[in-house]
């Protein structure tokens, strides 16, 4: 008997998926909504449009309009599978799919206004985009914070992960890693060490999923030399698995790897990872805003901050250090002062954390830092005129670590990357551990952070640097 296509949707879905299907679709719907009456409101601001006390003809044209534009706008991101059903788009919630969606249906709607040569305001189209995009993500950010987050820290929501490698302690070592950071959404049903992909080795592998139901298997580094690694990848698809593999220096070139077929071979061709002009206008003028807009906002915690620190510990206020940015070019870095005048000149006197002769040194109990200073680092509140850096442009809001001269004089060809772009106030890094990581992860970071730049991911990461500095973890 045929299963009708409600029975197969049952038998796919589970309450955990039509649970985060609500969690998406309701606050995006709510969102879209909103952001038509913003546009209906701009469009006729008070009541000079009503005639005898009613509203206009227009008004009616344009509320049918709009309404249809929202259930176009919802249908689009339903049909083009926003909401389908797997880790990346359901638990990460990928905003930067919903706002090349949504661009790309205004894009079509305002051709084909212009070619029809319809009388519906052109400016309605970009004020309902506008709106709906920071709707959008503030809804998303709301629902993450206060609801999914939680469900997750808890594993009410999560992906049981297989981790298949060469090596025990490798599988130990990513299984860690993934334990550390629950908030990613797996949970680690199963590791499996495996020599080489064959009969018996998949015979081992199906007996663990008769037990454990796995939805993920991250595949780690090493095992794409196995001749059979293609075929294995088929065979869980096959399954309704999905594989990710980590491949080897992944994160760590600073380059985007492009599929470049030559002649039917599938090349990948190393790209430049560099952000495009448009996106750089946007993103500097995306940091003017904030910073100006911030500085106004804290000017008094400003002045707090700098009584506090000249009546614990005299002048100066603020502390300058050279660091190297853009392209390899020096600036003054600036940051409250934390600690006791010429620290600098003493610097030998503490132990560092890192080896002796490492590039950075951090010390947990760092006796130069004063008490208000102490303050200061673990809310990263010292670090609030380096939005004066981002002012005079040599820096960002999001970008990469602020690097030493010392730290770049070691740095090899593959280190040398994290150097294309600005560094930020916060980072990959900031929201990572902080002074906590080695030196070795803290540029992966970055160089990760580079090649997948998106102006959402910029704005993600400002919203969980707040969560970070509320914590203070890694901060000293």
């Amino acid at each position: 008997m045929k299963k009708t296509l409600l029975q197969r949707i049952k038998e796919k879905s589970n309450a955990q998926q039509v649970t985060i299907l609500a969690l998406m679709l309701i606050p995006d719907s709510f969102a879209i909504a909103l952001s038509a009456v913003t546009a209906y409101n701009f469009r006729f601001p008070d009541s000079a449009t009503m005639v005898d006390g009613k509203p206009a003809i227009a008004q009616f044209e344009y509320r049918g309009i709009l309404t249809v534009l929202v259930i176009a706008w919802i249908g689009l991101l339903i049909a083009t599978g926003t909401y389908r059903f797997n880790h990346a788009t359901l638990v990460v919630f990928n905003l930067r799919m919903i706002i090349k969606r949504s661009v790309t249906y205004f894009f079509v709607l305002g051709f084909l206004s212009f070619i029809l040569k319809a009388s519906f305001s052109r400016s309605v189209f970009l004020v309902m985009l506008g709106s709906g995009i920071v709707y959008l993500f503030v809804m998303r950010i709301s629902v993450y914070g206060l609801v999914l987050r939680p469900l997750i820290l808890k594993k009410k929501v999560s992906s049981n992960m297989m981790i298949v490698g060469r090596d025990k302690g490798e599988l130990e070592q990513h299984s860690d890693w993934l334990i550390q950071h629950r908030t990613l959404g797996f949970t680690i049903a199963s590791r499996l060490v495996c020599s080489e992909i064959n009969s018996a080795w998949v015979e081992e592998f199906d007996k663990l999923l008769r037990y454990k139901k796995i939805t993920e298997v991250l595949l780690l580094p090493g095992m794409e030399s196995d001749p059979n690694f293609s075929k294995f990848i088929h065979y869980c698809e096959d399954l309704d698995i999905h594989v990710n593999w980590i491949p080897l220096d992944s994160g760590n070139l600073g380059y985007w790897l492009i599929p470049s077929p030559q002649e039917g071979i599938p090349f990948l061709t190393f790209e430049k990872s560099e952000i495009s002009l448009p996106w750089r206008i946007l993103k500097r003028a995306f940091d003017l805003v904030f910073a100006i807009s911030l500085m106004v906002l804290l000017s008094p915690v400003f002045i707090a901050i700098g009584l506090a620190v000249l009546v614990s510990s005299g002048w100066p206020i603020f502390y300058s250090q050279k660091r190297v940015g853009l392209n390899g070019r020096t600036f003054k870095f600036y940051k409250f002062r934390s600690m006791v005048k010429d620290a600098d000149k003493i610097v030998h006197e503490v132990e560092n954390i890192h080896a002796s002769d490492h590039v950075l040194f951090k010390n947990r109990q760092d006796p130069r830092v004063t008490p208000v200073g102490r303050i200061l680092r673990k809310y990263s509140l010292d670090e609030l005129p380096q939005f004066l850096n981002v002012i005079n442009n040599s820096m960002s809001v999001v970008g990469p670590r602020p690097a030493l001269p010392s730290e770049v004089s070691v740095y090899n060809s593959i280190y040398e990357r994290r150097l294309i772009a600005k560094p930020g106030i916060t980072g990959p890094w900031q929201i990572s551990g902080r002074s906590d990581l080695d030196l070795r992860t803290s540029v992966a970071l970055d160089l990760n952070y580079l090649i997948n730049w998106s102006f959402t991911r910029d704005l993600w990461i400002i919203v969980s640097t707040v969560g970070a500095v509320f914590k203070g973890k890694g901060a000293y």
